[in-house]
């Protein structure tokens, strides 16, 4: 029997393990533990650099970012930004496509009127003829675009 299979009782006795004893102080981990352990391994280095006046031009925009959803992380490919002209007025939006669409959309984008909500979900629209910052940054925070 190997080492790993056994562990002695108090009396020096070798014991086979249970299963819960092999197999249950496995620590768990998910994406958000991994995310905080990031977090203090760049904050810990930060310290470090800190302490050794080695780095002055510290990025510090990873570190307090919320984690994104891997489903949401995986949706950010069908979002496309349209910009058009509705009502006679200049307009964009940010559309949501959903997945066994995208190619009708992409063909219906040449058309002379189309339909957006017909092909998923805008997301922010508005008149003008770019998106705001804040909303471009919201898109991109939410969806983990870079």
């Amino acid at each position: 029997m190997s080492q790993q299979n056994t562990n002695t009782d108090t009396n020096g006795n070798k014991k086979e393990l249970t299963f819960a004893e092999k197999f249950g102080k496995k620590k768990s981990f998910s994406s958000t533990q991994v995310d905080k352990e990031n977090i203090n391994k760049t904050n810990n280095d930060l310290n470090m650099n800190d302490q050794n006046n080695n780095n002055n031009n510290i990025n510090l925009s990873n570190i307090n970012k919320k984690a994104v959803d891997p489903q949401k992380r995986a949706l950010a490919q069908y979002i496309y930004l349209v910009r058009g002209v509705d009502a006679g007025r200049n307009a964009w939006y940010y559309v949501l496509v959903e997945r066994l669409k995208v190619q009708l959309f992409l063909k219906a984008l040449n058309d002379e009127i189309i339909h957006l909500e017909k092909y998923g979900k805008i997301l922010y629209s508005a008149y003008g003829d770019e998106p705001p910052a804040n909303v471009t940054q919201a898109i991109k925070d939410e969806y983990g675009i870079s």
